[in-house]
Order: structure tokens, then sequence, then C-alpha cells
């Protein structure tokens, strides 16, 4: 018995030390910010990883997501599309990057040549006139001023990144039903 105290008394402070180097290993982990990778160009004949539909033959911004340890880009030919599968609970957790067009920068019928923007400092219009892919689309743009008058142009509300939950999907998916 004497002799098992005097070795758990020299291995428990090994096992102290090794579990701190574990644990602090662990938060200098969490600690690092990965670099944002840079937004891919969606080529045609590339489909929507929600729908499948081929995302350039559609009018609207599109968008994509990079997730957590991920290193190629989730493409979607809506920005609806984008955020009924960044939104799902099974995906949300993992989801690190996501990008989406700003509709400022290319014509609405050719939102494939419009630059990215990241879609959490975006502002969106919502219940616009203007059809997407997926039919309404949330408009998304860089700047607070051309929402503004793409609003004032083509109706709609402005909603920040954080403002977008599904049931603003469902809305939109309710407007749908009624203007056809």
């Amino acid at each position: 018995m004497k002799l098992m105290i005097n070795t758990l008394t020299k291995i428990i402070p090994f096992i102290g030390l090794f579990s701190l180097a574990i644990i602090s290993g662990c938060s200098q982990e969490q600690q690092e910010v990965t670099a944002a990778p840079e937004p891919v160009i969606i080529q045609n004949g590339e489909e929507c990883d929600l729908c499948g539909m081929y995302i350039n033959r559609f009018p609207g911004p599109k968008g994509q997501v990079f997730e957590r340890g991920g290193l190629t880009a989730k493409r979607f030919c809506s920005t609806r599309d984008l955020f009924a599968y960044a939104l799902q609970p099974e995906h949300q957790h993992r989801v690190e990057h996501i990008y989406v067009h700003d509709v400022a920068t290319a014509p609405w019928d050719e939102q494939e040549k419009a630059q990215y923007i990241d879609a959490k400092t975006a502002i969106f219009v919502t219940g616009h006139s203007l059809k997407g892919a997926m039919g309404p689309a949330l408009a998304s743009f860089s700047k607070q001023e051309d929402a503004e008058k793409f609003a004032a142009e083509f109706g709609g509300e402005l909603l920040k990144f954080s403002d977008i939950d599904i049931d603003t999907l469902s809305a939109m998916s309710h407007q749908a039903m009624h203007h056809h």
C-alpha cells in the first residue's frame, strides 16, 4: 500500500501538468482566428448545393458558404437557398463564412458578375418585386444607401443579417405563393 501511495504521489503531478498542457493547447486553438477564404467564382454548369439547379442560369444574387474545416465553398443559386441551408440546425454550427453578391455591382440578371461581400455585414432587401432563381430573393448590398435606393425603386423592407431567420424565409415563400 505504501508503495502504491509513493507511486501515485510521483505520478499525480505529471498527470496534472499533462492535463494542463492539453487544456492550454485547446484554448490556444480556439483563440486562433482563421483567415476568411476568398469567395470562388461560380462557373457555368455548377449546381446549387441545396436545390440542384444550375446556378448561373437564373437572375438575382447568389451566395456561398464555407463551413469550419471545409476547403471548398457550398454554392447557392439564390440568397434564399443560401439562408435555407445556413439556418438549418444541422448546418448552422458549422458555418464559418458566408458570402453574397453585392447587387449594386452588376445588373439583376447578371449577378454572376457581381462582387461578393461578407453576408454578415450586408444589408438585405426583402419583399421587393424582382425575382431570383427561387422566386423571391433577398437582395444583398454592401451599402445601406444602395439598399435604400433599390427598395425605393422595387419596394421591400431593409434587414440586417441578424434579422434573417426561418420566419423571414417562410414569409418569402408565402409571398411567392400569393403573387403567382
